[in-house]
């Protein structure tokens, strides 16, 4: 019996985990190779329920794998390519020791390399997967393409994630995907649905950022290096579903090819680097891969055995969606130099606007600031120098904002130099208990509360209202004080009454008694049914009832805390804007009694 008996540590929850050094032990790898192995496996550590239990008494933290992950490992080819380069790396160094530079050069130019194909198909078994996915993969290489080359970062990788997020941006317009966008301090965030998928993601501001030493990019570019192979093929699976060529061409592209070919190299690859940028200019319209068959119209079984309310709610959403898809459809913009041109370019044409810009900014330019058919102006400056009447001239908050409301928003509050109006977030979720009032204004005017002139009216008709309901008001208070006189006639014809007379009447007087009405009781009532309802509750599910309690109360509070911070800004306008009242009336009154005393004088 004394043989057979099961030594500590031997079953149950130590045996699935193994420690980060044991698993580079048992794999043979280095520590940045198990590292870059792991990131393109994705295979994470994991937090074991009892560490002390699975650290067999070690109370120490120690990073845990499951055991299960790292067998899993142990068959990837990948090992013996970072083998292949490790030894490679040795055979560099050791020509570089003996000042072999022929052997060195040799060396450098066949360097092993390895390929990731087979692990996007293995992490992402079908279509779907991978676009559930895509949110980190999009952020992290909008992120790359911003960034500067450095001596760890190679130049072909930023290329390479600029090129991906380009082609991705021109499916979003021509799919006409994007549903919402926010502008906050960490950039531009985007939401759109690709395929039945919600996919969001983040793109920083137009600027380069500066280097830090903060953020350890080199374990960023591994995953980075998985996220190119991955959008490379979601991309090409996009394209094909639009019957657009991949990569993108533009229409005279093949012309162009012609005509260079008989010309030197050099000109050939300055044409196809200005082939480029018009691509990225997101202003041109792809070339489609063949002419798209007409499609027969067939009715779905299943929408005739739904019931009649449930097709026609979804026919009015359909109709809904398309009309918001083409929300700028006959609008033409010019945007200025000094704005995001990118960014509202992907925006406006995203929902079936036309975009232009001066030829000198950059290229894909399709007509010039002096085109009577402009309809609106995006500056972001207080004054513009030459203004055109036919066109309205507002600040670029007003795209977004109408995007995000479905709906055009009145003009004349993002004028140049006006005061924005709140710039508010469309992922607020719906059962906030908090809303501020400018949403609110906005619900009303999506529902017809509140008449909504997204452009201008000729003041004339408003005038005439004005004059009108003036007029009204002026019949209404002739009428009141015709009213009030009469009834001070009246008084005034009442029979005066003795004043012993008047108290006799008052003691005769019957006066009604006061009903003592019984304490209430029904909030103690509540108090009691609610401790006892929550007493009754299992001890089981107590923990989870207390979680929501503590999540609905620290709710509750957040929203107190917006109120009363809004209530506090508003005190503070006011009082602001009495003082400047008081000291224009006091600037008015120093006034008039400098003109008293020249006139004195």
């Amino acid at each position: 019996m004394g043989a057979n008996r099961i030594k500590k540590g031997e079953r149950g929850e130590v045996t699935k985990y193994i420690t980060r050094n044991k698993a580079i032990k048992r794999l043979q790898l280095s520590l940045h190779d198990f590292r870059r192995l792991c990131i393109l496996k994705g295979i994470y550590p994991r937090e074991p329920k009892h560490r002390k239990r699975v650290q067999k008494g070690n109370s120490e933290y120690k990073t845990q794998y499951y055991l299960k992950d790292i067998q899993f490992l142990s068959h990837e080819p990948l090992i013996a390519r970072f083998r292949a380069q490790r030894a490679h790396l040795k055979k560099m160094k050791s020509a570089l020791g003996k000042r072999d530079t022929q052997e060195y050069d040799k060396l450098r130019r066949n360097k092993p390399t390895y390929r990731i194909d087979h692990l996007v198909r293995e992490r992402y078994p079908t279509f779907v997967d991978a676009l559930r996915d895509l949110d980190d993969p999009l952020t992290l290489c909008f992120l790359f393409s911003r960034l500067n080359k450095k001596r760890f970062l190679a130049e072909a990788m930023i290329m390479y994630c600029r090129r991906l997020t380009v082609e991705f941006m021109h499916y979003v317009i021509a799919a006409k995907a994007l549903r919402k966008v926010f502008i906050s301090i960490k950039g531009y965030y985007y939401q759109a649905e690709v395929m039945g998928q919600t996919v969001t993601w983040i793109v920083p501001h137009p600027f380069r950022p500066e280097n830090t030493t903060e953020v350890d990019f080199s374990i960023m570019k591994l995953f980075t290096e998985f996220y190119i192979c991955m959008l490379g093929f979601v991309n090409y699976r996009l394209y094909q579903s639009l019957n657009l060529f991949y990569p993108p061409k533009l229409d005279g592209d093949e012309e162009v090819k012609e005509t260079r070919e008989t010309e030197d190299d050099n000109e050939v690859e300055i044409e196809s680097l200005l082939i480029s940028e018009r691509i990225a200019s997101l202003n041109i319209e792809l070339k489609k891969n063949k002419l798209e068959e007409d499609d027969e119209e067939t009715m779905d079984m299943h929408l005739l055995e739904e019931s009649v309310q449930n097709v026609k709610r979804a026919m009015e959403e359909e109709e809904k969606l398309n009309k918001f898809k083409n929300l700028f459809q006959n609008l033409k913009f010019f945007l200025g130099r000094e704005t995001n041109m990118e960014s509202l370019t992907f925006v406006i044409r995203s929902f079936g606007g036309k975009v232009s810009w001066d030829e000198s900014v950059a290229e894909g330019s399709l007509y010039p600031e002096s085109d009577e058919t402009i309809t609106h102006q995006i500056v972001d400056r207080p004054d513009v120098e030459r203004k055109y009447l036919s066109r309205y001239y507002v600040q670029p908050q007003w795209v977004y904002d109408c995007i995000n409301a479905r709906m055009f928003l009145p003009v004349q509050d993002y004028f140049p130099g006006v005061t924005l109006p709140p710039h508010l977030s469309p992922f607020d979720i719906v059962t906030d208990l908090y809303v501020p009032p400018e949403k609110e204004k906005l619900e009303a005017m999506k529902r017809g509360e509140i008449p909504v002139h997204a452009f201008p009216q000729d003041q004339s008709s408003d005038e005439e209202s004005d004059e009108d309901a003036g007029g009204d008001e002026n019949e209404e208070e002739v009428e009141e004080d015709a009213a009030e006189e009469e009834t001070v006639g009246a008084q005034e014809e009442e029979p005066e009454v003795d004043p012993e007379k008047k108290q006799v009447l008052e003691k005769m007087e019957v006066k009604p008694g006061i009903h003592v009405r019984p304490k209430d009781t029904t909030w103690k009532d509540e108090q009691d049914h609610y401790r006892l309802s929550v007493s009754m509750i299992p001890r089981k599910k107590k923990k989870i009832y207390r979680k929501l309690k503590r999540q609905e109360n620290k709710q509750f509070y957040k929203c107190e805390n917006l109120r009363l911070r809004r209530l506090a800004i508003e005190k503070e306008k006011a009082k602001k804007l009495e003082k400047t009242k008081g000291s224009k009336a006091n600037n008015e009154k120093k006034l008039l009694k400098a003109k008293m005393k020249q006139k004195a004088q």
